[in-house]
């Protein structure tokens, strides 16, 4: 299979022949970002577990100073009779949302460390999204909606990138067909596949592995309006230059690329030392206001 990029007439198309690199750019920066977050696919989960951990931070909480009281030891500077006063406080408050932001405080206060935040490990998710490096791709290489959007109305060429075994295009994680919908991405809710690093005493970043099922339904699903592009994108976890994610086997020039261009490019992949690619440009069907790709002849 070759999935195809339109590309406008410009240096940074030059580049990616004479450089062989593509360009992922940035969820935020694409004319259709992303349409949910990790948050609103997975709302009722995301609430229940960050409900979950603040409790567990709370009852670890009580649970070291029980044992210091008991010990008779001083629990962050506190004489067990100050521990023991400072929990009465602590109890009084109503919700395990209110205990957790004090006890929180208290460890701030005594060590100038915050513990992790249940709430911002989940919106640090959503940040994690949106970092995500996309290159867009179709398998269209004869429609005249692309041509005109995205190849500088048909002045410029596509670039036909071939899926083959072992590179990025032939993986499940990297290269993903969009999904088409008006509704959000089902979530399994078996929960996020996670990594956890440690930061410095006392925290943690937790991030959402890049094959993680939903992250992936995240980033390839878009509004059915598009589906007329037959997109496929090829990712990575951060936007950036990154090597060809196929080979590069087919040039196509659009119907109304001049001649000049034409023959720019053409030298351009020669000096470039590309030697497997083969040439075509979009013709219109005789009696027909439709387009065709076509072998290109040189003479």
């Amino acid at each position: 299979m070759i999935l195809y990029k339109y590309r406008g007439n410009s240096h940074f198309t030059d580049s990616i022949l004479t450089e062989k690199k593509v360009w992922l750019a940035n969820a935020t920066t694409l004319n259709d970002p992303f349409e949910c977050t990790i948050q609103e696919i997975a709302k009722e989960f995301i609430e229940e577990q960050i409900e979950q951990m603040k409790m567990g931070h709370v009852m670890g909480f009580l649970q070291s100073a029980l044992t210091s009281i008991k010990n008779k030891t001083d629990f962050y500077g506190l004489t067990p009779k100050q521990t023991k006063e400072y929990l009465g406080k602590l109890k009084a408050r109503k919700t395990i949302a209110e205990q957790h932001r004090a006890s929180r405080e208290f460890i701030h206060r005594k060590t100038g460390n915050y513990t992790s935040d249940p709430e911002k490990t989940y919106a640090n998710f959503d940040n994690q999204l949106n970092d995500v490096g996309i290159f867009s791709l179709t398998e269209d290489p004869e429609n005249q909606l692309m041509w005109a959007h995205y190849a500088e109305q048909s002045k410029g060429i596509a670039l036909g990138f071939e899926v083959t075994e072992n590179s990025k295009l032939a993986s499940k994680t990297n290269c993903l067909k969009v999904n088409y919908s008006d509704e959000l991405p089902a979530f399994s809710g078996e929960g996020f596949l996670i990594e956890s690093s440690i930061v410095r005493r006392g925290t943690n970043t937790q991030k959402i592995v890049f094959h993680d099922p939903t992250m992936q339904a995240a980033i390839s699903t878009k509004p059915s309006c598009w589906n007329y592009e037959k997109e496929w994108r090829y990712v990575e976890e951060l936007a950036g230059s990154y090597a060809y994610p196929g080979k590069l086997r087919e040039l196509v020039f659009g119907l109304k690329c001049p001649d000049s261009k034409r023959k720019e490019y053409i030298d351009l992949l020669k000096s470039s030392g590309h030697t497997e690619i083969e040439l075509f440009e979009i013709i219109i069907l005789q009696n027909s206001n439709q387009i065709r790709k076509s072998k290109l002849e040189l003479i």
